[in-house]
């Protein structure tokens, strides 16, 4: 029986290449590989270290934005904070903080709280 699969299997593989669609074959092969063996759960959270380096970066990028008078600075600084409070508020779910907040734009306020929580915590950056 196995003998007659695989020679099947064969088959198919050789007059899909014969045909030129070897790429199909190849895609069922590995949607069937991949249904015998799952791959590994991917982690859903970030890195601790990944979030503090995000948030170094961010944090830099809001400095240099504030300090030049470049055009469209308003837009600039308007999606450089999303940025850095999206980055806050996913090191607060990581670090298993509760949040009042779940969505940015966040105010200053509550920024400030945020950061505070995060660096209570440990976190550096």
């Amino acid at each position: 029986m196995v003998w007659l699969v695989l020679s099947l299997g064969g088959l198919v593989l050789l007059a899909a290449g014969l045909l030129g669609h070897l790429d199909r074959a190849g895609a069922l092969l590995v949607r069937l590989w991949e249904r015998v063996h799952p791959p590994p759960p991917r982690p859903t959270t970030v890195s601790v270290e990944q979030l503090a380096a995000d948030l170094r970066r961010l944090a830099a990028l809001l400095e240099r934005t504030y300090a030049t008078e470049q055009p469209s600075k308003m837009e600039r600084l308007t999606a450089a904070s999303l940025a850095y409070d999206w980055v806050l508020l996913s090191a607060c779910r990581t670090l298993e903080i509760p949040l009042e907040h779940d969505m940015p734009p966040l105010d200053s306020i509550s920024r400030l709280e945020t950061e505070a929580a995060l660096a209570s915590r440990g976190l550096d950056w």
